[in-house]
């Protein structure tokens, strides 16, 4: 039987101070046991540089024990990134930037930023993916939290209700309308965001 494709994973991800528990070993044994057999993980820029970002990823895979590939994410917008997207398609095998609307002070890019990003994805026919919530909207609901002294983890959803996801959402279908080129959301977590990916598949965009 051919094996599953798990196409969204963060193996040994750095983020705000912590890291994700499993290794390219350890998360890819797990996943064997269960029937996945390879999987694409994001590999993240440092200091907004693909090239070093990747370089990293590939060391973190030295462990690996089944086949993986990559996507990129997308952190900051100038014209070395715009060579080095270039370069991650002609040259690393990748083809599809992970775009992050949430995550402000860390991984968030404005429209300004998705606006280059996707016109440069379609010049080189690579897929654009979008991580969809309203950072700045999130970011005020995690200071309300704060001030009303939710801290706990109920505090993350609390924070960013379904509405954020539904605007970042129609608002990312919209940018890569007027772009005209093909946008992947992913883990779509609400009605929200599920209507609007439903009306614009509806209407063709």
């Amino acid at each position: 039987m051919p094996g599953g494709i798990d196409p969204h994973t963060h193996l040994e991800f750095e983020f705000m101070n912590t890291v994700t528990k499993d290794d390219f070993f350890s998360g890819q044994a797990a996943a064997l046991a269960g029937g996945t057999t390879m999987h694409i993980d994001f590999a993240i820029p440092i200091d907004g540089s693909l090239t070093a970002g990747f370089k990293a990823y590939e060391k973190k895979a030295k462990k690996s024990c089944m086949d993986y590939g990559f996507h990129m994410a997308i952190t900051k917008w100038d014209e070395t990134v715009a060579r080095e997207m270039e370069l991650m398609v002609k040259e690393k095998g990748i083809n599809s930037f992970k775009f992050f609307m949430a995550y402000k002070g860390a991984l968030m890019i404005g429209d300004e930023l998705l606006l280059q990003g996707l016109k440069k994805c379609k010049s080189l026919g690579a897929l654009a993916m979008v991580h969809a919530e309203n950072g700045d909207a999130v970011d005020e609901g995690k200071k309300k939290m704060i001030e009303l002294g939710i801290t706990g983890p109920e505090g993350h959803a609390l924070s960013r209700p379904p509405v954020l996801e539904g605007e970042a959402t129609a608002r990312a279908i919209h940018l890569a309308d007027f772009v005209n080129t093909p946008l992947y959301v992913v883990h779509v977590m609400s009605i929200d965001a599920t209507e609007e990916i439903a009306k614009a598949r509806t209407s063709g965009s």
